[in-house]
Parts: structure tokens; sequence; C-alpha cells
């Protein structure tokens, strides 16, 4: 039975609650992973449990922001980071990345002030696919190394990965004591509905993620968390899931090509495209409210801060992807 399963982490309420940061196996399975991961040497106290990364995301913030501090965001940026921050009472910064989308040191180092608290670094970028390259995560190691600047690391596409120079910020951090590792088996390992996410950071931070959990949502489902051992347990099986999105990446690719007056970069990892439109509509809300409406879904660019763009997500199925993009060339032509 599932009670049986918790084992010892049962509480006297009853038999499918869990200690509020997790199963103390999994969060030892979780530990292990980290070292074999990031070469960072984490026990189970260093880990949370969470329903999802978002959760993971908010908690580590409500952890350490105070009013007033001020949260970096390098621009485009997942949407939900700006709200989160806001939420715990604290300003986002935006940062413009360069037109390569890697980190542009000259924007990150004029809005780092007394208030900055944390950067959020999600490589591969959600939405641009792209990731930061080494030696930009050097130079922002090198400005923030004697500052009590916390680097926050959704690493949820870390294993989403088209081209080997990739190298995960985490590693970069100047002290381990500021960095914060958000990931979940959402996107690699396809478990987004059972919502599982982790945060692995400082005992302090984890203890006041695990107090918050405590008296919000308490822990993640039971039967989730034994799913992640499973998985775990099993190993990573991302290599064919990454072969089935090369090939969709490859053909969306050949299917733009076809589109004029939009530009793109071939994603490095994740799942997306985030398309140059700007030659045919500025206002890309309004833009995919016509492709919404004509049978499309796509993100409009204001959403991650840059208008002018939109994403388009490969992880749906090629027949759903090669209709969907004669949608928007449809569309397109209309313009």
């Amino acid at each position: 039975s599932a009670a049986a399963m918790a084992g010892k982490e049962r509480t006297s309420i009853s038999s499918i609650l869990t200690c509020p940061s997790g199963i103390s196996t999994l969060k030892h399975m979780i530990a292990g992973q980290i070292y074999k991961d990031y070469k960072w040497k984490v026990t189970a106290e260093n880990v949370a449990v969470t329903a999802g990364g978002k959760q993971a995301l908010f908690e580590s913030m409500f952890a350490i922001l105070q009013e007033g501090d001020e949260v970096i965001i390098p621009t485009p940026g997942w949407v939900t980071y700006k709200y989160q921050i806001i939420l715990n009472n604290a300003k986002p910064i935006l940062a413009p990345l360069n037109k390569k989308f890697d980190l542009d040191i000259k924007e990150i180092q004029k809005v780092i002030s007394k208030r900055t608290k944390a950067i959020i670094l999600n490589s591969p970028n959600n939405p641009s696919g792209s990731f930061y390259s080494a030696a930009s995560l050097i130079a922002l190691k090198k400005i923030i190394k004697n500052k009590a600047i916390y680097l926050i690391v959704d690493d949820i596409y870390s294993k989403i990965i088209y081209d080997k120079t990739y190298r995960t910020p985490a590693l970069f951090a100047p002290q381990k004591k500021y960095l914060i590792l958000i990931n979940s088996f959402s996107k690699s390992q396809a478990l987004a509905g059972w919502r599982v996410g982790y945060v692995i950071a400082n005992k302090e931070i984890i203890q006041a993620v695990t107090s918050y959990q405590s008296h919000t949502t308490g822990n993640v489902s039971l039967l989730s968390q034994i799913a992640a051992q499973e998985i775990i347990k099993k190993g990573d099986k991302t290599k064919k899931f990454i072969q089935i999105l090369k090939k969709r990446r490859k053909i969306v690719a050949k299917l733009l090509q076809t589109i004029p007056r939009i530009s793109y970069d071939l994603p490095k990892g994740a799942f997306y495209y985030f398309i140059n439109v700007s030659r045919i509509e500025t206002n890309t809300e309004k833009f995919c409210e016509h492709l919404l409406e004509a049978g499309l879904a796509l993100v409009p660019g204001e959403a991650f801060g840059s208008p002018g763009f939109v994403r388009l997500s490969f992880s749906a199925s090629t027949s759903k992807l090669i209709k969907g993009i004669k949608i928007f060339k449809k569309i397109c032509k209309k313009y």
C-alpha cells in the first residue's frame, strides 16, 4: 500500500501525509543525483521536494526576499519570475540579453545595486531556446564573487540539450551558500501533471521553505513522490526524448524557412523557437489573437518582455506541428 511504502515518514494525522519537505528516501536520492550531475556535495537537509518547479521558485524567493529587495531577470525570461518576485514584495529588474540571447554583462552591471538580492538564471532559456555561454557566466561570476547576491538557477531544461558546449550556470556560482538550484521532473521526465519539483540550497533556506510549505500546501502527493523515486532508480531516460525533439526541431526549421519576413535561431536546448515577426507585426499580442482564432496557440513576446517575437513549442506531435505551421504561414501572408 502507499502507506507501507511511505514507511517511517507517516505522521499520526494520516497514513498518507509525509514530512512537508518530502520523504527522506526521495530527498537522499535527489541529493545523490545532484552530486552526479553537479559534483556538489549536499545532503537530504539541503533538499525540499515541492509541488513542481513553480512552488520551488516561489518558496525560495519567500525565504530570501524582503520588501524593497531587487531581483534581476535576464530578458526575455519566463513570465512567472516577474510575478513571483512581486508577490514576495520585491522588485523585478529586467536586464536585456544580447542579440544571441546570451547574458549581456554590461546590462547586468548597469542594474546591480545595493538592493540586489538575487539574479535568476534559466539556461537553456525559456523562451529563446538558447543557453548562456561559459564566457558570459565566468564574467558574471567575477562581478558578484564578493557580493551577497543569490544565484537562483532554474535548471528545468538542463537535460534537454542539443549542443555539447552547454554548461549549467550552477557550476559558476562563486559561493555555494548563495546558490539556489531549482529543478523538477516536469519537462525532462514528462511528469508535469504529477507536480514534483525540488529546491537545493543551504540548510537555512530549506528550513524556511519547509516551514512555509507546512503551513500552506503540506507535502507533495505521496504517489507523485514515489513516482519520482522510480524515475531516479531507472536512470536518465531523456536520450530518446531528445532524439525525438531533434527530429521535430529540424522539421520545424524547414517549414519556417518557407515563411518570408520572419527570423529565428536554431534552439540549442529546451523545445522552443522564439520567432522574430516584427517585420510582420510588432504587436504580437494582437498577432497571437489572430493565430488563436485560426486554431493555433503561440505565446506573444510581450509575456517574456520581448514584443515583436512569438514562442512556438515543438514538443507537440509532428502532425500537429505541420498543421500549426501551415496556419502560421497563412496568417503571416495576410499581413
